[in-house]
C-alpha cells in the first residue's frame, strides 16, 4: 500500500512539474524572429521613401486627362464625393494627417502593460511586419490601378489643382489602411495578452474601428478618396492588423488530465497523466 501511495505521489509530482513547464512555455503569446523581422521591414521602409515618390509620378495627370473626365461615369455610390466643398479640403487633409500620425504611434501604449512590456521586441517585430505587409499591398494596388481622385472631377476645383503628380492614386486609401493596421494591431495584441473574450473583446475592436473611420471620412472631405477607396483601405489595414499578430501567435491547446493503470513487477496502481490534446 505504501508503495502504491509513493508511486501515486511521484506521479502527481511529475504531473505538477509538467503543468508548470507547460504554463511557463505559454507565458509568451507570440513567436517572432527579430533577426529577420526587424531589419527586413526597416530596409523595406527605407525603400518605400523612394517608392512613394515613384507612385506619385506614376499617378500624374495632364490637362488633356482632366478634360476627358465625366462625373456621370462614377458609380452612384461614390459620385457624391466628387462634389464635396473644396473650401474644406485643406483643413480636412490636415485633420486626417494628424489622426493618422497619432494612430500609427498608438501601439506604443501597449508598453504601459507590464506583461507586454517584457515582450517589447515581439511588439516591435510584429508592428514592423504588419505595416510592411500593409504597405506592400498598398504599393501593389497603386501600381496596378489608376483611379482619378474625387477632386479631379469637381467643377469647383481649379484646373491647375487637378493636374500634376499624385492625382490618379485614389485606390485605395493608404491613410485609412495604415491607421486601421495600427489600431487593430493594438486591439488584437491587447486582447490576446489579456485573453479578453466575448462582449469586452467586441467593444475593444469597435473602439479600434473609430480612428480609421474618422481618417477615411476626412480623406473624403479632402477630395482625396471615394467611399469605396476608404472601405477597401479599412479592410486591408484591419486584415493586416489582426492577421499578422495571429500568424505569430502561439496556439494554446486544450489540456486535461487522464488516469492510467500501471503494472510494475508485482505491484499495480494508477498514474495521473497530464495531456495536451
Amino acid at each position: 500500500m505504501k508503495l502504491k501511495a509513493c508511486l501515486l505521489s511521484l506521479a502527481l509530482l511529475n504531473c505538477l512539474s509538467l503543468c508548470a513547464q507547460t504554463d511557463s512555455a505559454y507565458l509568451k503569446v507570440y513567436h517572432t524572429n527579430p533577426k529577420l523581422e526587424i531589419p527586413i521591414p526597416a530596409v523595406f521602409f527605407c525603400g518605400a521613401y523612394f517608392g512613394f515618390k515613384a507612385l506619385d509620378k506614376h499617378a500624374s495627370f495632364t490637362e488633356a486627362d482632366v478634360l476627358k473626365l465625366d462625373p456621370a461615369s462614377i458609380n452612384s455610390f461614390d459620385r457624391p464625393v466628387a462634389f464635396y466643398d473644396p473650401a474644406n479640403f485643406a483643413s480636412a487633409q490636415s485633420t486626417s494627417d494628424l489622426f493618422l500620425n497619432v494612430a500609427v504611434a498608438s501601439p506604443v501604449l501597449l508598453l504601459l502593460d507590464k506583461r507586454i512590456r517584457k515582450d517589447w521586441v515581439d511588439l516591435v517585430s510584429i508592428f514592423l511586419v504588419t505595416h510592411a505587409a500593409d504597405n506592400a499591398i498598398y504599393f501593389a494596388a497603386q501600381a496596378s490601378f489608376r483611379r482619378a481622385r474625387p477632386l479631379t472631377y469637381n467643377p469647383d476645383v481649379a484646373l491647375e489643382d487637378k493636374i500634376g503628380e499624385g492625382k490618379t492614386n485614389s485606390f485605395f486609401s493608404g491613410h485609412t489602411s495604415w491607421t486601421a493596421a495600427s489600431t487593430f494591431l493594438m486591439a488584437k495584441m491587447y486582447t490576446d495578452y489579456r485573453q479578453i473574450k466575448g462582449f469586452k473583446r467586441i467593444l475593444i475592436y469597435t473602439g479600434a474601428a473609430i480612428p480609421p473611420a474618422l481618417v477615411g471620412y476626412y480623406r473624403m472631405e479632402a477630395g482625396k478618396h471615394f467611399k469605396s477607396d476608404v472601405m477597401v483601405g479599412f479592410l486591408v489595414g484591419a486584415a493586416c492588423g489582426i492577421g499578422i499578430p495571429e500568424l505569430h501567435r502561439i496556439k494554446i491547446k486544450d489540456r486535461g488530465f487522464s488516469l492510467n493503470p500501471f503494472f510494475m513487477g508485482g505491484s499495480n496502481g494508477v498514474s495521473v497523466t497530464y495531456t495536451i490534446q
